[in-house]
């Protein structure tokens, strides 16, 4: 094998841009600076130089922000073999990133000899760099990609538990893009391949109300505009749907235009609204409440159709859509509220309402105001001044019906008193003529609008405002101070009211409270909130035939670490109950009408087994909501009682202290 020649060797380290070099210094003389060819293009160094002037012009182009680690890697050269890795000033190239190494060959008092070689590696950086920025922009789209559908999972499932069905279809094509859960309910569909194949025999079922509807839902098709408008489903047949939707025109991201309905089932709202005019017909009063319900329903309800809508053109951004989700639960807690307040209201008048008595502590009244002044007030910026004096807090009394009239008479005060205005609630008591008694006095005076002295008589009727609230506007029912007031006759109390319009109001109310004895005070105790890890790991049998609810229990059970099984009706759940080992599970949360066996007839089956599954905690969820049908919950042989709509720190809490109680 021959050996290769100089003019070879040269050949091969220009091409790997490698030059070699030799530094001569000593103390008394100028270090010199020796380089071969390849060494001096890649200094850029051309014609003659003295070794002098090469260790200068080499010094003086290294990269000022390097050039103290050169050094340090310089100064180790006369003792150890080093390499260092620094940044180079080209006279022509620009930067330039060199690898340098050398070693120390002779070293004497007078002169130190040190050689190395000189690499340019900047094409070898540059490559390395753009492999791993590729490298990083392949590993953030794939996590791009794994959020993203993260991301679609969580609104589809934020979308399914919403009570507003959302459709979308594009157009001119008429191909599905969305629907959700309840709007799959609503049109009898599977899925959206169904919903997909029938879209246009569906579409034609739907009864309009108003004949115009058609016309301005078939201008959609050449305008971006949108209509509001009320709809029939399945008109006069057992699964007849009354909606109100909000129709939209919007462009999607792919280019094309897009159908975007949002809509509410108000079926039950139209039939309380009809047999309200029915009962009330020939009543100008209750008349009136129609027109101001109607007005009042569809407050919460465009909140709750528009911020789901905004929820869809905002997909995929999660602060403003967790600001809609927050608003839009708002809306339907206020909805909820409404129809609250008119079945009190037909409860009272039908009779039904009774007092349910027992030992409380005045003093956790406090606890009631507060809930208050973290809503509303804070919002309204209003100024509350609280004076509790309470020298008999331990009384027996119907502890809702009095938290409601001060809730009542603070809820009215907030909604008529203008922003920055101030409340002052004074709570004291006054001496009884009846031994054991004291006269629980409760006043609320506000800085509102006052209420003239013409309307002051009919102020506690049913129904009734001195405004409705598309004057005032301030919503409501109308039916809260007859409710105040229903209670308080009820308890044999009294109610006044001293008002002036632009000069606020002030209520008064005195109730007769039998002090509790020594023997009452011991169920005041109070109980901490149990202990939620309790929960974890447990087994619970849900019996739930509504798959939307059945979801949202799941969901909710689940992520506080439980495991569930579900029944879709009571009979399922008896059998699954009997056909499982004892002890496979630990409690029954149990909806009460479900087709087959309801839950009342499956909870007295259950505490009717002949072995310990008999004694499994059972807790009835349900949306009757009266105090009879929690009474019969508890005939039944149920441990405890939930409504609908569920608050899940309520159902975990009450979960927790079934079962640590042992019961």
């Amino acid at each position: 094998m021959s050996l290769l020649n100089s003019t070879e060797i040269r050949d091969i380290l220009r091409s790997s841009r490698i030059g070699t070099w030799r530094v001569e210094f000593g103390a008394h003389i100028q270090p010199r600076f020796y380089a071969d060819a390849v060494m001096d293009e890649l200094l850029g160094i051309s014609g003659d130089i003295s070794p002098q002037e090469r260790f200068i012009f080499h010094r003086t182009r290294i990269h000022p922000d390097d050039m103290e680690l050169f050094k340090e890697y310089s100064d180790k050269l006369s003792e150890i073999r080093s390499e260092i890795v620094y940044r180079y000033i080209h006279p022509v190239l620009g930067e330039m990133m060199i690898r340098c190494g050398g070693v120390c060959i002779s070293s004497d008092t007078d002169i130190v000899i040190i050689t190395g070689t000189h690499q340019d590696i900047s094409d070898t950086i540059r490559l390395e760099k753009t492999k791993f920025a590729e490298m990083r922009l392949a590993e953030l789209n794939q996590t791009l990609r794994r959020e993203q559908l993260i991301q679609e999972n969580y609104y589809q499932e934020l979308l399914d538990i919403q009570s507003c069905g959302v459709m979308a279809y594009t157009l001119p094509d008429h191909k599905m893009i969305h629907m959700n859960a309840e709007a799959l309910r609503m049109y009898g569909l599977k899925n959206i391949d169904d919903a997909q194949h029938h879209l246009g025999s569906v579409l034609a079922k739907v009864y309009y109300p108003d004949a115009r509807t058609v016309d301005r839902l078939k201008n959609l098709r050449n305008n971006d505009d949108f209509v509001d408008y009320e709809c029939i489903l399945y008109k006069d047949s057992p699964e007849e749907c009354h909606i109100m939707a909000k129709t939209k025109i919007f462009w999607i991201p792919s280019g094309e235009r897009a159908v975007v309905t949002t809509f509410l089932d108000v079926s039950d709202m139209i039939v309380l609204r009809n047999a309200l005019k029915k009962a009330e017909e020939g009543s100008r009063a209750k008349s009136s409440f129609l027109f101001a319900m109607s007005h009042d329903l569809r407050t919460p309800m465009n909140a709750i159709i528009g911020y789901a809508q905004l929820m869809e053109a905002h997909w995929g951004e999660k602060e403003p859509t967790t600001g809609y989700l927050r608003k839009l639960k708002d809306a339907s807690q206020f909805l909820l509220s409404l129809i609250g307040n008119i079945l009190e209201m037909a409860r009272i008048e039908n009779g039904k309402e009774t007092l349910h008595e027992e030992p409380w502590d005045l003093s956790q009244l406090q606890n009631t105001l507060d809930i208050l002044l973290d809503n509303e007030i804070s919002k309204k910026h209003l100024t509350i001044q609280k004076d509790l004096h309470l020298p008999h807090p331990d009384v027996i009394c119907d502890v809702m019906k009095v938290r409601e009239i001060i809730m009542n008479l603070l809820s009215n005060a907030v909604k008529y008193t203008p922003d920055n205005g101030t409340i002052a609630l004074s709570v004291d008591e006054l001496p009884s003529d009846r031994d054991a008694f004291t006269t629980l006095r409760i006043i609320v005076t506000d800085s509102g609008i006052g209420i003239s002295k013409e309307y002051q008589p009919h102020l506690f009727e049913a129904f009734s405002r001195e405004h409705d609230s598309s004057e005032s506007g301030i919503i409501g029912s109308g039916l809260g101070l007859k409710i105040v007031k229903s209670f308080v006759d009820l308890m044999n109390g009294q109610i006044q009211v001293d008002s002036e319009p632009g000069k606020g109001t002030q209520f008064t109310v005195t109730i007769p409270l039998r002090i509790a004895r020594p023997e009452d005070r011991q169920t005041l105790q109070k109980q901490a909130p149990s202990d939620l890890h309790i929960l974890k790991d447990i087994r619970v049998l849900l019996a739930e035939d509504n798959p939307l609810n059945a979801e949202i229990a799941q969901t909710v059970l689940e992520d506080a670490q439980m495991k569930t099984e579900l029944a879709t009706d009571g009979a399922s759940a008896l059998s699954m109950l009997k056909n499982a080992p004892a002890g496979y599970y630990d409690l029954v949360l149990m909806d009460i009408q479900m087709p087959h066996m309801n839950g009342y007839q499956a909870a007295r089956a259950i505490r009717a087994l002949p072995d310990e599954r008999s004694s499994i905690p059972i807790i009835a969820m349900t949306a009757n909501a009266f105090k009879e049908d929690k009474e019969a919950a508890f005939a039944a042989g149920m441990n405890d009682y939930i409504i609908k709509p569920v608050d899940i720190a309520s159902l975990l809490q009450k979960l927790a202290k079934v079962l640590s109680s042992g019961l």
